[in-house]
């Protein structure tokens, strides 16, 4: 049996139509894993010239402090996930996102705390090269956090009545794609920042 190119091209145009989130989620989702690439890159050529600096200032981080909020985003990304398959199911997904949300509160709480402690040692982003990137980084990773916190929270109230349509359920999915972007994103920022030198 023989395919035509017009039956690949709405094979191909079927599985993007229901990729979760939809298909300008995912180019957002790869457009933010390459930016961030990039930054760590940076880092990482830094790092390689600067090696007694960056040992240093990952010298003062708390590391205990970053696998507590590692295995805090990664319990929130299982809740969103959760929620997703709950609401595809046509059941309770709410708390979900309210634990998802009440997740990313935790860990930028600990993030602010972890801040606090840095800058009682006087440091900055002007301080050195390993200091401007961990704050940026970190601090450009906690926006996103943040926003993913007030997404799910937006969307637990959004949608507290009733099974999804399907216009919500695809909103739904792309938040929890955006979720899973930022657990990504920190996963790989995690172990570069706190023990690559």
């Amino acid at each position: 049996m023989t395919h035509s190119p017009s039956d690949f091209s709405q094979q191909l145009n079927e599985q993007l139509e229901t990729l979760p989130g939809g298909l300008l989620v995912w180019f957002v989702f790869w457009l933010e894993i390459l930016t961030f690439a990039l930054f760590f890159l940076g880092f990482a050529w830094v790092g390689r010239s600067e090696t007694a600096m960056f040992q240093a200032g990952q010298a003062l981080l708390h590391p205990a402090q970053g696998t507590l909020n590692t295995l805090i985003l990664l319990t929130g990304s299982w809740m969103a996930a959760r929620a997703v398959c709950l609401s595809r199911l046509k059941r309770t997904f709410r708390p979900w996102l309210i634990g998802t949300g009440l997740s990313g509160l935790i860990f930028i709480a600990i993030k602010l705390w972890e801040y606090q402690q840095v800058y009682a040692h006087g440091i900055s982003l002007s301080t050195n090269m390993f200091w401007f990137f961990y704050l940026f980084l970190t601090l450009l990773h906690n926006a996103h956090v943040a926003l993913g916190v007030g997404l799910m929270f937006y969307l637990a109230w959004k949608f507290r009545t009733g099974p999804l349509l399907a216009e919500q359920q695809t909103s739904l999915e792309a938040t929890a794609v955006y979720w899973h972007l930022v657990d990504i994103i920190w996963v790989l920022l995690f172990p570069l920042v706190y023990f690559s030198h």
